[in-house]
């Protein structure tokens, strides 16, 4: 039987390699099967996040952080090319971190882009360390676990006089620990700063009433400015820990801020004069924040947020006008504040965390002026708030709720005001897959007063105006309702469109009084009427030839109605474009943006600029970016903008003179180099701001 089977098995296994080794047709080996190609997906949307992973290209044309998000041309952001400033596209803040620390816009200009491996935008992020911001953009960068770098950087403008700016960057890591330091010089001087003002004033004169047209035109000026800040920071950072602490200071020095030019009155005066008018100041300030983060047991975390800042202040207004006016004010100035925010956050399962939070600080400002007008002021302003807030969340939609209450307090001379009001976020989105996603916002806040909107001293500013601020002013309270949807439907193409309406109501208005018996005039503040606003817009890129041509447009409507002793209806369209392409280590970007128009909520005032746009040229490789771009090449004159507003007993047309809109030539140039085997580069430490001032202007 054993023999059997093994000659039958011994047949069957010839059989087989003989079939084997014959040509037997195979509908496998002759079928023609077309190329499959596999691409990465470069960007997706969910009800967490959406994510970007710019391109070696994107990443090499880019000098730092604010540079690379402008290039990568994200729907849901927008840059403002002169500002620098990152925001949504309703102008709400962002805040920006790196690989979840908090960074200021000028830290972020010792990034090495070249280090960048994701770009994420967040609405009300649920992880921890964002520490309750509503708006975020996180930046993944490359972390290394010991060395260091150092990145210099230069940028200089032509035609505009001397605007130069330096600074050095430099970091080292090791193990947990990461210390930055940071250093720069920036110096301005510009012959073309000031503004032209034509206004009506009405008057009373032999007790009946008048108008006095004053036209004050500006035939020169000189601006000089100097900034030297300092900065150091240490950072500890653990899976559980994660400690910084940064302490700073800054020099700004004015010494020239001049303008002269004539002064002509219409009826009621004779004869033609002209005035000058110098205002030089210096201030320096020093500022500590802190950040301490912990992840606790059983899904609890708390973090704690403490700021310091103290600014000291001198400065002179100097005004003389050949009808022997003259006003002489100086001001010395110490102003302090601290805030402190705590927040202590528990999870549960996947889908659901909670969050409580407390919020306190306190301005104060030691205000001295002498001159023309005496006052020694003491100002303070404290505030403190309570919240909770829950989140939901699941792969196709996301809830965010917070809730509280604030009290603010303030003490003006001796004049003490508290204000209670409550206030609410709600953000939900609604994701359908991973290429579209549905957003809606709502918000009930307040707007608060500034000490400079309720200082009781009255400064004269010229011969028939006199300053001054309302200590009952009452704060505004304002609702926001925010509708967006993005959808991209591949790596080449991603579009955000978006609606808002913002109402803010009983608005803090500045208007104007008689004083002197009418003789002039006293400009102060009240609650009065309210501002209604929409914006309507669309963002969208699109990436053409392999990625090498790079198109980027922003058309937009805003409505603006305010209602009140002063109504006002306007509606301006603005659009801004860029367009980018790459040829190798080059790379080559223009921008376009048509006059910014809009109106100011508290003044009235209709603003219109000029128009802004720029050609650029640059190389880079992983440690130099070097380019040349010309700005407003076809401009002519120093005009910037100009401002109209109207009220029952003033008005003016005031002309705007300096040098965004001027052509210059810009050459900037960075340069990165590493020390040590394993380097951390990103999140630098950058200039920090001091305290705000009181001081009237």
């Amino acid at each position: 039987m054993q023999h059997r089977l093994f000659a039958h098995s011994f047949c069957l296994t010839a059989t087989i390699a003989a079939m084997a080794q014959a040509e037997v047709p195979d509908s496998i080996k002759t079928q023609e099967l077309n190329e499959i190609v596999v691409e990465a997906q470069m960007q997706h949307t969910s009800p967490a996040s959406t994510s970007y992973i710019p391109t070696g290209k994107q990443k090499n044309a880019a000098h730092n952080a604010i540079s690379l998000l402008q290039i990568m041309a994200i729907p849901q952001l927008r840059i403002d090319p002169i500002e620098e400033k990152v925001s949504d596209n309703f102008g709400g803040d962002i805040s920006i971190f790196i690989n979840y620390i908090q960074a200021s816009k000028e830290e972020m200009n010792g990034l090495r882009t070249a280090d960048v491996r994701k770009v994420e935008y967040l609405e009300f992020p649920t992880d921890p360390r964002f520490r309750g911001q509503q708006k975020v953009v996180n930046i993944i960068v490359q972390e290394y676990s010991y060395g260091g770098y150092t990145k210099m950087s230069v940028d200089e403008n032509f035609l505009l006089g001397l605007s130069s700016q330096a600074g050095v960057f430099s970091k080292f890591s090791y193990k947990s620990m990461t210390y930055d330091f940071y250093v720069a010089a920036n110096n301005w001087k510009n012959d073309h700063d000031g503004s032209s003002t034509k206004s009506i004033y009405s008057l009373i004169k032999d007790g009946k009433p008048y108008n006095l047209v004053r036209d004050e035109r500006l035939e020169s000026s000189q601006f000089k400015q100097n900034q030297y800040p300092v900065t150091f920071r240490a950072t500890y950072n653990s899976d559980k820990i994660q400690i910084r602490n940064t302490v700073s200071f800054q020099h700004i020095a004015n010494p020239q801020i001049y303008r002269s030019g004539i002064l002509e009155y219409g009826s009621g005066y004779s004869g033609n004069y002209s005035y000058e008018q110098n205002a030089p100041q210096r201030n320096n300030s020093a500022s500590y924040s802190g950040s301490f983060f912990f992840a606790l047991p059983r899904n609890f975390s708390f973090d704690v947020s403490p700021v310091f800042n103290y600014t000291h202040t001198n400065s002179i207004t100097d005004y003389s006008a050949s009808n022997s006016t003259y006003i002489i004010r100086k001001a010395r100035e110490d102003a302090y504040n601290f805030r402190v925010d705590g927040y202590l956050r528990k999870s549960i399962g996947q889908s659901h965390s909670f969050m409580m939070g407390i919020n306190g600080g306190q301005w104060s400002n030691d205000l001295h002026y002498s001159g023309t007008n005496v006052y020694h002021d003491k100002f303070s302003n404290a505030f403190a708030a309570g919240l909770v807030g829950y989140n939901y969340q699941t792969p196709k939609i996301a809830v965010n709720v917070d809730a509280g209450i604030a009290w603010e307090h303030s003490d003006i001379n001796g004049l003490r005001n508290n204000d209670w009001y409550p206030f609410t976020h709600v953000n939900v989105r609604y994701s359908l897959n991973n290429k579209n996603m549905l957003s809606a916002y709502f918000q009930y806040a307040s707007n608060t007063a500034g000490i400079t909107e309720k200082a009781s001293d009255v400064l004269q500013e010229n011969e028939l105006m006199y300053i001054s601020g309302n200590p009952n002013l009452k704060n505004s309270r304002h609702t926001t309702f925010n509708l967006a949807y993005t959808w991209m439907p591949s790596n080449s193409f991603g579009l955000s469109a978006y609606g808002q309406f913002f109402g803010l109501y009983d608005r803090m208005f500045r208007t104007y009084s008689h004083y002197n018996e009418g003789t002039a005039l006293l400009r102060n503040w009240v609650n009065d009427g309210d501002y209604l606003s929409g914006i309507v817009g669309l963002a969208f890129n699109w990436k053409l030839l392999n990625g090498n041509l790079q198109l980027y447009a922003n058309p937009e409507m805003k409505f603006n109605k305010i209602t009140g002793s002063s109504p006002l209806s306007y509606n301006p369209f603005k659009l801004s474009a860029q367009a980018l392409y790459y040829l190798r280590q080059f790379y080559f970007k223009a921008y376009y943006e048509t006059p910014q128009k809009g109106v100011r909520f508290n003044t009235n005032t209709v603003f219109k600029n000029r128009n802004f746009y720029s050609l650029t040229a640059g190389w880079s490789n992983s440690d130099w970016n070097i380019s040349l771009s010309v700005y407003n090449f076809l401009n002519k004159g120093w005009k910037t903008s100009t401002w109209e507003f109207a009220t029952p007993l003033y008005s003016e047309v005031r002309t705007n003179y300096g040098n965004y809109y001027h052509p210059r030539i810009n050459l900037s140039a960075t340069y990165t180099f590493g020390y040590g085997k394993k380097v951390q580069r990103g999140n630098e430490v950058g200039e920090q701001s001091g305290a705000s001032s009181a001081i009237m202007r």
